[in-house]
């Protein structure tokens, strides 16, 4: 992944500090970095091996997720007994926005919100690399339709998935 960021000059005259680079990387609750990286594997390992498995991949880490997201107990960095840090937003924010930051030590986030955002952008890309797939095949039948004739016997082939 750091790689990327040395190519980068050659396409843009900017380059990334290594600040920026570990901000994206574990700081941002979005996890733009880890999503795109599981759309990209998704995509290829979609296309090359397509394994039905590669759709329920997120499954374990939303469980993981729904799981820490209604038990876990909330941090109250306030001291007084009529702060409410076990509101819904609160918890929100804590798992999916600004709440939990990995520069304060907490990696809440880091450990279990975002793999379930990796995970569903792996599943995604796989869906997407199926789907592409699915439509070449389908344009690549017609066409030898076309060139053969509908009555003919590599049609039936085709279709039989010979």
């Amino acid at each position: 992944m750091f790689g990327l960021f040395d190519v980068l000059p050659n396409i843009a005259s900017w380059k990334a500090s290594m600040r920026f680079v570990h901000w994206v990387l574990t700081e941002n609750p979005f996890y733009p970095g880890q999503i795109v990286a599981g759309l990209y594997f998704g995509w290829v390992l979609g296309r090359r091996l397509q394994p039905r498995s590669v759709f329920w991949v997120w499954v374990l880490p939303l469980a993981i997720l729904a799981y820490a997201f209604a038990t876990t107990p909330m941090p109250n960095p306030s001291p007084s007994i009529f702060a409410r840090p076990e509101t819904v937003q609160a918890r929100l924010s804590f798992y999916f926005g600004w709440g939990c930051q990995s520069r304060a030590r907490c990696l809440n986030q880091l450990l279990i919100t975002m793999p379930f955002y990796a995970s569903v952008a792996y599943s995604l890309g796989a869906l997407l690399a199926r789907s592409a797939y699915t439509k070449a095949r389908q344009k690549e039948v017609g066409g030898q339709e076309l060139a053969q004739g509908p009555g003919s016997n590599v049609t039936a082939k085709v279709r039989a998935g010979h």
